[in-house]
């Protein structure tokens, strides 16, 4: 009897199954769509069937063999080794899947296993299978386990039941697709019994993303299918008292006893331990009050300087520091526990927000220096966003306005709508009066005055005039005057520590053109070096020079979305493009309005009109020297 992939799954699980098992459970201990199961097990129940054995199928509990006698087992076992030699069935063929294969196969089945054995399995040769075996020594060992290799016997994998699982985990999340996440695998627990373990986890306001939800729901089901089949976790979590007090916990012993009810399983306390940390490991720190841990603070501390330091970034909000340091608080217990955070963001986040990027470098080898272990990438994608999200807070406070109205109070409530509805992002009305008030008013709580009545007075704040009814061109001149009145976006932002070289030896345009790609290379490994040729072409760019020292290169396509401002300082002058230039600054920005590249523009031009500022510049500054010079003269 030949038996399909699914069908061979399926059937070994509830041979090794004492009792009754969930569609939900078969799904995630197969790496099965739980949509698929139900369409495999009734080919499995005529298998079955066929052999004298009986599957039973109890609502809200699952499936379960019955009547299996040792000889129907026995004829049942040797039918699945012949499949399992079967050449229809499909094996992995890539190393890497060769290796999670035998990985899988070595923690199921906890006893030794032949390389041959491996090899007619995977339809490959014993040298190839034991080229495999020494590449998978190196893959486990991060997990804490040690592959054996015992004479006439075989090989195994040993080491504590958490690591193993954590292979497990880690083979069936990485083969889900996207799809299977959420259409097979998430929405599988909507009407569903399985669904009171989401229910637990927002009862105990424990908040989390959806991947890390399907993260976590991976690693419970397979806490619950290796404690099926005896394989439970029989030593202490070190350290544990330090979270006994935490909601997680008592979260974990609420879900220990829906296992208990569901599935007639008794876990006992180091597994509720186990699942406390997954719990503290796989939520967001949204709902988590400050960390008071003084390490903790050391390091977020140390952090800001250092970005402080390298980059000229700072950072003067409370908020960012609370949020930082639960973010640390919560990495350093991952790397203690060996546990990981997801995502599928890790390998473009760095090509899509460079500075952030770079800020959660300067985090991660901070950490580092503190906890021995490096930050992995979806840690360090998670710093990424932490940082661009507090950059973005910086540039966009709302411009606090006192709105003057010499109309009704149905006009002021006329103009507070249009104005906070148009320009909600960038200005609140903080307070409405009338023009004979003004003087009661202390102006320095506020921004700036938007007014109906046409103020010709010297005022401490920027006034904006409207005209008394408010109209469209009203809002496109409050616009324009936002652009140029609160140009907030500090000149730190605009450059990159990699994006800069100082005493460069170039004499030529050719050499210029090859230093700004070589820079961006650091940044963009894939650009295509054509873009070397582009400033042999005037027609791409525009320049601007400032008292035939310093050249201002604007490129009329950007090489990307993002922002990128290249700086160089020659050790001597040189000619490009006929003018005589010793500082040369690349600029590849989108800015539709210009407001980047006016800033600049003036800002250059006070730095060529001070003698002192351009001397600085000629000396070969560091990063953060430079970036001072630049930002003083804004």
């Amino acid at each position: 009897m030949k038996l399909k992939k699914n069908e061979l799954k399926i059937i070994q699980l509830l041979l090794a199954s004492p009792d009754y098992i969930s569609t939900y459970d078969i799904a995630t201990s197969t790496g099965i769509p739980r949509r698929l199961v139900r369409d495999e097990i009734s080919n499995v129940r005529v298998i079955l069937s066929s052999l004298n054995l009986n599957l039973l199928s109890k609502p809200s509990k699952g499936y379960f063999i019955e009547g299996k006698s040792s000889k129907d087992l026995s004829r049942l076992q040797n039918i699945i080794n012949d499949n399992e030699r079967d050449e229809n069935n499909v094996f992995p063929t890539l190393p890497k899947d060769r290796r999670n294969y035998i990985a899988k196969r070595l923690i199921e089945e906890a006893s030794y296993i032949k390389l041959e054995t491996f090899a007619n399995e995977l339809l490959v040769s014993r040298p190839t299978v034991a080229n495999d075996v020494l590449l998978l020594k190196k893959d486990i060992h991060k997990y804490g386990l040690t592959l054996i290799q015992k004479p006439n016997y075989g090989i195994s994998i040993q080491g504590s039941e958490i690591s193993k699982r954590k292979v497990l985990a880690d083979w069936v999340f990485e083969n889900l697709t996207q799809s299977d996440m959420f259409g097979d695998f998430l929405d599988a627990y909507f009407n569903s019994p399985d669904y009171q373990i989401i229910e637990i986890i927002n009862q105990h306001q424990i908040i989390m993303s959806d991947i890390s939800l399907i993260d976590f729901l991976i690693c419970f089901s397979i806490a619950i299918a290796r404690n099926t089949i005896n394989h439970t976790i029989d030593s202490p979590i070190a350290n544990f008292e330090q979270f006994k007090d935490r909601f997680e916990y008592a979260t974990a012993k609420e879900l220990g006893k829906y296992v208990q009810e569901r599935f007639k399983i008794d876990f006992n306390e180091y597994e509720i331990q186990n699942i406390t940390i997954l719990l503290i490991c796989k939520r967001s720190s949204r709902g988590l009050s400050a960390s008071h841990d003084d390490n903790v603070i050391t390091i977020a501390n140390e952090i800001l300087a250092r970005i402080k330091a390298e980059t000229l970034i700072t950072f003067d909000t409370d908020k960012l520091f609370r949020i930082l340091s639960l973010y640390i608080e919560n990495t350093l217990i991952r790397q203690a526990y060996v546990e990981k955070i997801r995502t599928p963001v890790y390998e473009n986040i760095q090509y899509e927000y460079p500075l952030p990027y770079h800020l959660a470098s300067i985090a991660s080898a901070t950490i580092q220096q503190h906890s021995k272990i490096k930050l992995s990438r979806s840690e360090l994608s998670a710093f990424t966003i932490l940082f661009n999200n507090a950059i973005n807070n910086q540039n966009k406070k709302k411009k606090k306005v006192l709105l003057i109205n010499c109309m009704s109070g149905s006009m002021f409530t006329l103009h507070r709508y249009r104005i906070e509805t148009e320009l909600a992002a960038q200005l609140v009305i903080t307070k409405y009066t009338q023009y004979y008030r003004i003087n009661e008013e202390d102006l320095s709580n506020y921004d700036l005055i938007i007014s109906s009545v046409p103020i010709r007075k010297q005022l401490s704040i920027p006034v904006i005039n409207t005209s008394y009814m408010i109209t469209n061109d009203d809002i496109i001149r409050i616009k324009s005057y936002l652009s140029y009145l609160f140009n907030d976006e500090d000149l730190v932002y605009y450059f990159h520590p990699y994006l800069y070289s100082s005493n460069v030896k170039v004499k030529s345009k050719k050499g210029v053109a090859s230093t700004f790609y070589h820079l961006l290379t650091c940044l963009y490994p894939n650009l295509k070096d054509t873009f070397k040729y582009e400033l042999n072409k005037q027609h791409r760019y525009t320049l601007n020079t400032f008292n035939n020292v310093i050249g201002l290169i604007k490129l009329n396509k950007p090489i990307n979305a993002n922002n990128n401002i290249v700086a160089i300082t020659l050790n001597e002058p040189i000619l490009f493009d006929q003018q005589q230039m010793q500082v040369i600054i690349l600029f590849s920005c989108l800015d539709n309005n210009n407001i980047m590249y006016n800033t600049l523009f003036n800002t250059l031009k006070n730095v060529a009109n001070n003698e002192l500022d351009v001397k600085k510049l000629l000396s070969h500054l560091s990063y953060p020297e430079f970036l001072s010079v630049i930002k003083n003269n804004k």
